[in-house]
């Protein structure tokens, strides 16, 4: 779809009866904050709760994580008109509840609330220099000028505002006010995966001239090819800010190679799988220096809790022991190639999955078993970091059988761990409730389990050196 977008605002589109009737392909949204359960036909009382809180990654161009997509998969096409604000003060008194914006510490957010919640006095304690609330239509609810009264007020506090361009039609937003409005915003949204390129092509090609000051999030982009297209055609210096699962799509990363850092760490990693002597994988080290001071570096963080610094990998060994050390050297793998925007994002991810998997067997008190919860969770996305298939890649380093089975073939006993790892990466509420239920663990639990990994990730990454500069968003 992407393709012909971009052919299109480049003249190449031809205008045919079948292009106006074309619709884009059926992508199902992944921008999901909180998932609730499917909505019945007529209007329906407000939760109690408004569920699992998850978050969806927003990228730059460099393909970095600078902000997360918060937003909630039911919609509000059922919410009487008179609760909008009500339901947008349940969301918004949510997130301060389970005290989400921890994930803000290196971080930005897109938060959706609806145009008549302007007056919503939660707003004004939201963190203002970290929010960018997406502002949309309400059915039946024309955009008026006290609204935009409302819009500067909030501005002037320092609040920042987003809307996406083809949901306001005329039928919402009159001709006479689209200019007051768009001109107001700091990001303008257009999705992917909802209208047809007939309708997309003209709103990419008008409003960034008429409209310059605003930057643009491309949403729902479906895979890496999809993200060339943008990046690259004509009008890609329209798009600031990506999302979409693309980055998770198998595609190669720059080069297409293991580099050699890389080739280092999965050496060390299988002398450690055959119990090889602690002399013989310090040696390995001693051939790459700034392989041992990134490792030393990253198990002295204070994120780790050590009572004293180590020196050497054999003084690692002791007071780690083999587990441990290759559990860290599997986060070496991604930082090898920091400069790379998409491996430092799959590392994020990856380090998301491992933590909270590792949090999820340690509540049993099971350390072995949570040691391998985290490689299952950090060697999950290794097929698309270094663009070689499984089982491939994971051959070479002996992987405990209860890894190899959740990763490559999906069963045995830590497959429920991670199908709950990615459900609660997509906001799948339906899914989450059952996975807890299939573990006998606590919802709520979960929930603080995967908040905590995903502030945990973040920490590690900045101890690690690996900056995204939010600070541009």
């Amino acid at each position: 779809m992407l393709k012909s977008l971009i052919d299109g605002l480049a003249g190449r589109l031809k205008k045919t009866a079948t292009d106006e009737a074309v619709q884009g392909p059926e992508v199902k949204p992944e921008r999901v904050l909180v998932a609730l359960p499917e909505p019945e036909e007529v209007p329906t009382d407000l939760p109690a709760t408004l569920g699992f809180v998850s978050h969806q990654p927003v990228m730059d161009r460099q393909q970095r994580v600078v902000a997360y997509d918060f937003f909630v998969r039911q919609g509000k096409r059922n919410i009487e008109a008179g609760k909008q604000q009500e339901f947008d003060r349940l969301l918004l008194s949510t997130l301060q509840n389970m005290d989400v914006f921890r994930l803000l510490a290196y971080r930005r957010a897109f938060v959706h609330i609806a145009m008549t919640s302007l007056d919503e006095p939660l707003l004004r304690q939201m963190p203002a220099g970290s929010v960018i609330f997406v502002l949309e239509v309400v059915p039946g609810v024309i955009v008026a000028e006290h609204m935009l009264t409302q819009l500067d007020h909030l501005q002037k506090l320092g609040l920042r505002f987003a809307v996406e361009p083809a949901s306001y039609d005329q039928s919402i937003l009159s001709p006479a006010l689209q200019a007051d409005l768009f001109s107001r915003v700091d990001f303008m949204v257009l999705d992917f995966a909802g209208p047809s390129t007939r309708v997309l092509a003209p709103i990419l090609d008008q409003l960034p001239k008429r409209y310059p000051g605003a930057r643009w999030m491309a949403r729902n982009v479906g895979t890496a090819e999809d993200l060339d297209v943008c990046l690259r055609a004509p009008g890609h210096n329209r798009f600031a800010l990506f999302h979409g699962p693309f980055v998770t799509t198998a595609h190669a990363l720059e080069g297409g190679k293991v580099d050699t850092s890389q080739t280092r760490v999965l050496q060390i990693m299988r002398l450690l799988r055959t119990n090889a002597d602690p002399k013989e994988v310090e040696a390995q080290f001693k051939l790459d220096s700034v392989l041992l001071f990134k490792l030393l570096r990253f198990i002295n963080s204070p994120v780790h809790g050590l009572s004293r610094k180590v020196q050497t990998i054999e003084e690692t060994l002791l007071l780690l022991g083999r587990e441990t050390l290759f559990k860290w050297l599997s986060m070496l793998l991604f930082t090898s190639r920091k400069e790379d925007g998409t491996a430092v994002s799959l590392l994020e991810k990856s380090l998301i999955r491992a933590r909270f998997m590792e949090k999820l067997g340690g509540y049993r008190g099971n350390k072995l078993e949570s040691e391998h919860l985290f490689l299952t969770g950090m060697f999950s996305l290794l097929d698309v970091l270094l663009n070689i298939p499984f089982p491939d890649v994971l051959d070479p380093m002996e992987l405990p059988l209860t890894v190899r089975e959740a990763v490559v073939e999906h069963k045995g006993i830590f497959a429920s761990h991670l199908s709950l790892a990615l459900a609660c990466e997509h906001g799948d509420n339906v899914q989450i409730e059952a996975l807890v239920r299939v573990l006998d663990f606590d919802l709520e639990l979960a929930n603080q389990y995967y908040l905590d990994s995903v502030v945990w990730a973040q920490v590690v990454l900045r101890e690690s050196e690996v900056h995204n500069n939010v600070e541009a968003i």
